[in-house]
């Protein structure tokens, strides 16, 4: 092969993943297990002038992939799903097969800038994993505190048991996690400093601190307005013409903009800036949430520029 930028597109399902290289349209399929990695790996590492190599998040079964990727220092970009799609059908590729998905993700990453991450910290991998598992602990015991308010005065004594049961056990395994989440800050003294900055705002605890790691490793690295955007917190103009349409928020990460919402109720009664604020906004005529929604992004610009700053002193 002649020396050129290669994009490599990367689908991947639970059980194999199939690759497409542009510019020449290679495709391969490899099972999604050590050795079918390792053989993809052994293909990635003859290739010459790897550009990109695009993956979409599936829920985790990427992982074995990425970490390989990111162990072989190849530059490995994950990318929205739902841009993706957007991307595929402005193309007007409306077909959607495995070989097809890769293909415009390889596209996608020759089109379209996209960034490289910095490869997580094994303290920062472990995080992630503990705050997926809060909320979804968090969520079975929403779901089974629903089930028990509808049973019937008269429904078997032995359903109740069984449901307050289940609840001992998840708040029990939840409580743990966040130990187990306290613990890992400890024991990283980079995620410890991060937790330090995030908690020095009023509102931040320390289960928001862990969620906004986990979430959001972009704070401290980009500008004010691309952190608004990344949480979903900015709002979007709507204008066209002599219309003047109503700013609204849309996108964003939403697990994190729900940490960030819940951090920024006590910010309000706590926090004379953010109390100020809303009550300024208020008093203007500003609907509560759109007032509270204000708060959430200047907590979140502050939070990214103490983060930045402490960066900065750690170089």
């Amino acid at each position: 092969m002649t020396h050129t930028s290669r994009f490599v597109g990367i689908d991947i399902s639970k059980s194999s993943f199939d690759i497409c290289i542009l510019p020449e349209r290679q495709v391969a399929t490899f099972a999604n297990t050590a050795e079918g990695i390792c053989t993809f790996i052994a293909l990635m590492a003859d290739l010459v002038g790897i550009e990109r190599l695009v993956i979409e998040p599936t829920g985790g079964y990427e992982r074995g992939v990425v970490d390989a990727l990111l162990v072989a220092r190849l530059p490995v970009a994950k990318v929205n799903a739902k841009q993706v799609r957007q991307f595929a059908r402005a193309c007007g590729q409306l077909s959607k097969t495995d070989r097809i998905d890769a293909f415009v993700l390889a596209d996608y990453g020759r089109r379209m800038e996209s960034k490289v991450p910095a490869p997580p910290s094994p303290g920062q991998t472990m995080l992630v994993d503990l705050v997926s598992r809060y909320r979804q602990l968090s969520h079975m015991i929403v779901q089974e505190k629903n089930r028990r308010e509808k049973l019937t005065c008269n429904a078997g004594g032995r359903t109740r048991e069984w449901i307050e049961e289940t609840l001992r056990f998840l708040i029990e395994q939840r409580q743990s996690v966040i130990e187990a989440m306290t613990d890992c800050l400890k024991a990283d003294a980079a995620l410890k400093s991060k937790a330090a900055v995030l908690m020095s705002l009023k509102g931040i605890g320390l289960r928001t601190a862990c969620f906004l790691i986990a979430g959001l490793p972009e704070l401290g690295h980009v500008d004010k307005g691309q952190i608004a955007k990344l949480v979903g917190v900015a709002p979007l103009n709507r204008d066209s013409g002599l219309m003047r349409g109503k700013r609204m928020i849309a996108g964003g990460r939403r697990p994190v903009r729900d940490a960030l919402y819940v951090a920024a109720l006590p910010a309000i009664r706590f926090d004379p800036d953010m109390k100020a604020l809303f009550q300024r906004l208020k008093a203007k005529g500003k609907p509560g949430k759109v007032a509270l929604l204000a708060v959430m992004r200047k907590m979140i610009v502050i939070l990214n520029a103490r983060m930045r700053d402490q960066s900065s002193k750690d170089d």
